[in-house]
C-alpha cells in the first residue's frame, strides 16, 4: 500500500530514524520548501541547530525526499480550494489532503488540526503508525 506524507511526517520520519518508511511514496514538491522552513526555523528563531547540524540535516532532508514520488499538484488549484474551503484548511494543507484523495491513499500527518478536520475524507495515519 501507497501513502501520502506531508512535511511533517516527512520531518518526523527524519528525526524518528524512519526514513525508510518514505520509500516509494507520495508527496507534493512543495514539501521540499517547507522541510527547508522547518530546518530554517530550528536554526535561526529555536537556535537548537548549529550551522553544521542545519546543513547536515537538510542533506539527510534531501536525501529523504529522493526516496519518494515528488508530484506536482499541476492544474488542480480549484480543487484544492474547494478542499480548503470545506475542511476549513490552508491551502497548503488542502493541497496534502488533494494529492492522498487523488491517489486513494491516506494521509500521513503529525498535525493535529489536519488530522481532526479530515477524517471521513480520506484516511489519516501518523508516522507512529508504521
Amino acid at each position: 500500500m501507497s501513502f501520502a506524507f506531508d512535511s511533517s511526517s516527512i520531518f518526523e520520519a527524519i528525526l524518528e530514524d524512519k526514513i525508510s518508511v518514505l520509500a516509494g511514496n507520495y508527496t507534493l514538491d512543495l514539501a521540499k520548501y517547507e522541510l527547508g522552513n522547518l530546518v530554517w526555523k530550528r536554526s535561526v528563531l529555536i537556535k537548537d541547530l548549529g550551522r553544521d547540524e542545519c546543513r547536515k540535516l537538510m542533506e539527510i532532508v534531501k536525501r529523504a525526499l529522493n526516496l519518494m514520488e515528488m508530484l506536482d499538484m499541476g492544474c488542480n488549484e480549484a480543487d484544492v480550494a474547494e478542499i480548503a474551503e470545506n475542511l476549513n484548511l490552508t491551502f497548503y494543507d488542502a493541497s496534502y489532503v488533494f494529492l492522498a484523495k487523488s491517489r486513494n491513499v491516506p494521509l500521513v500527518t503529525e498535525d493535529k488540526d489536519i488530522r481532526s478536520r479530515v477524517g471521513g475524507y480520506v484516511k489519516v495515519l501518523s508516522i507512529k503508525d508504521f
